[in-house]
């Protein structure tokens, strides 16, 4: 009993060490990816493949993959010199506002 009471007083004591924030020139950048999870609807999952399969047929492609694709998405969403693609999204949200 007195172990655990031992561990957990240790942990409570690290957490009263608050470390102070880096400095700003000395904070490192995140350069991993971060992975990002979506939950479709089958509907929708059949609907994005059946696109996939579709654009790899006509670019020639052996395979269009579905990440790839919603990379691209999301760098036709923050283009600065092009906002059409975030323009329509945003009306597509105020669209479907009570859907979400």
């Amino acid at each position: 009993m007195s172990t655990r009471r031992n561990r957990y007083g240790a942990a409570a004591d690290r957490t009263k060490k608050v470390p102070k924030a880096p400095d700003a020139s000395t904070a490192r950048v995140r350069t991993e990816p971060i992975r990002v999870t979506l939950d479709l609807k089958p509907k929708q999952h059949a609907e994005l493949k059946r696109w996939c399969n579709g654009a790899a047929v006509d670019t020639g492609l052996p395979e269009v993959a579905l990440a790839p694709v919603l990379r691209i998405l999301g760098e036709l969403l923050t283009d600065p010199k092009d906002t059409s693609v975030a323009e329509r999204v945003k009306e597509i949200l105020t669209e479907r506002a009570e859907q979400f």
